[in-house]
């Protein structure tokens, strides 16, 4: 990293120069057809991954509700429903309209904030190429089942293509979007490990882009941290491959009890690297409670590995998900030993074991996790 420590220091200062603490408002009118009966809470998410409670409400019989809020510069936000629901907003200083279907959330629409707008539209996207990665992913299955190495070959470049270029849209979206929240949110889908040269660019422009504004100054913070401990664990990274023995841990769950990786010898495990402060984390969380409840009880079970430091959050963030499997945690964040021992620089990150305790899948996500157990448990 060229003059890593004076870049850090002359980008620090820079966005130190306030904007000024001049407020105004937002208004959030939504309408969720067939909503059950519950508290929706406004929360805000910062580029740092502190979540923030702003208000809660509760919907009428006809699914309508209204926020109105405070701020100082563009925000990340999102509503928070039951079950782990999401639906995430880019606001300023507008009225915006949220219409969707409690059984079909996902598909929003969004009125009267195009920051918003094109932030659904990258989610959208975002949606659309995990569904692609996630054919790719059965078809080489089926490649190596059948032993064509020539064209299991030629498949598994092409996933590497589609990923590459995957990419390249992220960061593109990142570095021209002309929406602070959103180019923040795109920059955080990528791996820090892997493209930590376009996200040293991407901090360095900004500042530039976005001057004065904390969420550009925490983007910042956030980077540097990574970076730091990129840095200093680049050396000793630790590659689990598909065909490893799962390394072995034992950490403590919620009530201080040592569970053992191990003790699961003989079903299926996912073991699932995740954090309370991670807003990826927390949407993918409502698929993986889907995927519980439909394989346990079947020589399956999940062991959750929480990357928390702080015990209360992190118990929070178990009850507001609705996570009833297995949660350890040592609560030391990234220098977890779990984390290191698999090489964890990332989360979500999974690894499905099989019963003899060897890894068979990584990072099964949504649909993927679901198509691979239902092929393997009975």
């Amino acid at each position: 990293m060229r003059a890593k420590h004076l870049l850090k220091f002359l980008v620090l200062i820079c966005l130190l120069n306030s904007c000024g603490d001049k407020q105004h408002h937002f208004v959030i009118i939504g309408n969720i057809a067939k909503i059950p009966d519950q508290k929706i809470v406004l929360e805000q998410i910062s580029a740092n991954e502190i979540i923030t409670i702003i208000d809660s409400v509760h919907p009428n019989q006809e699914g309508h509700f209204e926020f109105t809020a405070l701020t100082t510069e563009p925000g990340l936000y999102r509503l928070h429903f039951t079950n782990s629901k999401f639906i995430l907003l880019s606001l300023d200083k507008e009225n915006v309209k949220v219409i969707a279907d409690w059984n079909s959330i996902e598909k929003y629409n969004v009125v009267g904030s195009p920051a918003s707008e094109s932030l659904r539209a990258l989610i959208a996207l975002y949606r659309d190429k995990m569904k692609d990665f996630h054919t790719m992913s059965i078809v080489l299955d089926t490649l190596k089942a059948k032993g064509n190495d020539s064209l299991f070959d030629v498949a598994k470049k092409d996933v590497a293509d589609m990923n590459l270029q995957f990419t390249h849209q992220i960061e593109s979206y990142a570095d021209t979007t002309p929406y602070l929240p959103n180019a923040v949110f795109a920059a955080r889908m990528l791996n820090p490990s892997s493209e930590i040269n376009f996200l040293d660019e991407f901090t360095q422009n900004l500042s530039r882009r976005f001057p004065g504004t904390k969420m550009a100054k925490d983007f910042a913070e956030y980077f540097f941290a990574v970076n730091d401990r990129t840095s200093k664990n680049s050396a000793k990274t630790v590659n689990i491959k598909i065909g490893d023995m799962a390394p072995e841990i034992t950490l403590p769950d919620m009530d201080g009890k040592i569970i053992a990786l191990s003790s699961l010898r003989g079903k299926y495990v996912l073991v699932d690297f995740w954090a309370s402060f991670c807003p990826p984390c927390r949407a993918e969380n409502p698929n993986i409670v889907k995927v519980y409840n439909s394989f346990k009880g079947k020589n399956f079970e999940i062991y959750g590995v929480s990357l928390d430091d702080n015990k209360s959050d992190w118990k929070k963030a178990i009850g507001d998900d609705n996570i009833s499997w297995i949660q350890v945690s040592d609560l030391k964040r990234w220098e977890s030993v779990a984390a290191k021992s698999y090489g964890v620089e990332a989360i979500p990150t999974n690894f499905l074991v099989d019963p003899s305790g060897k890894i068979i899948g990584r990072d099964l996500m949504g649909e993927q996790l679901e198509e691979k157990l239902r092929s393997l448990v009975q």
